[in-house]
């Protein structure tokens, strides 16, 4: 009952004259135009790396070279230990000290890893920083590209002990 009684006074509330409402015209103030141009820059290529990151990402690459040899060093005892395991039962004492001598390889492996981590760390910092990253790029390349040769070698050599 109450909303019945209420209506009439809400509809009057819409019938107001026209005359009072505000313009809808443009107003003086809309009619003017600014044009803003953005401020005219050239852009800087990417510095070269300082010195020290440079120095970091050859010792880092040095690192994976020393870990890689000392992988190629011990492949051989290891191919030695896993040819004698071959066709051996899973847990025989061949197969066990050839899956030792695997994981011996595994970690020489694992060194370097840390320093392939530590030259992508270099790599996007310098990235971040707008530095030319072509120089970690070619040791991080290189360091990817041993790590990949001790990975195939890893594969085949598990191939191998697989039953």
């Amino acid at each position: 009952m109450l909303f019945v009684a209420a209506a009439p006074l809400a509809l009057g509330a819409c019938a107001t004259p026209p005359g009072e409402y505000p313009s809808l015209a443009q107003r003086e103030i809309e009619r003017v135009s600014y044009v803003m141009t953005p401020p005219q820059t050239t852009p800087t290529p990417p510095q070269s790396p300082a010195q020290p990151v440079l120095a970091e990402a050859r010792d880092l690459l040095a690192s994976v070279r020393t870990a890689h040899t000392a992988f190629l060093a011990d492949e051989g005892a290891v191919r030695s230990q896993v040819a004698a395991a071959r066709g051996a039962e899973s847990g025989s004492d061949a197969w066990s000290l050839a899956e030792v001598a695997l994981a011996g390889l595994i970690t020489q492996r694992s060194r370097a890893m840390v320093s392939l981590a530590d030259l992508d760390q270099l790599f996007i910092t310098a990235s971040i920083a707008g530095e030319s990253t072509e120089t970690i790029e070619a040791a991080r390349s290189e360091a990817e590209g041993l790590i990949a040769n001790e990975d195939a070698i890893l594969t085949d050599l598990s191939a191998q002990l697989a039953p």
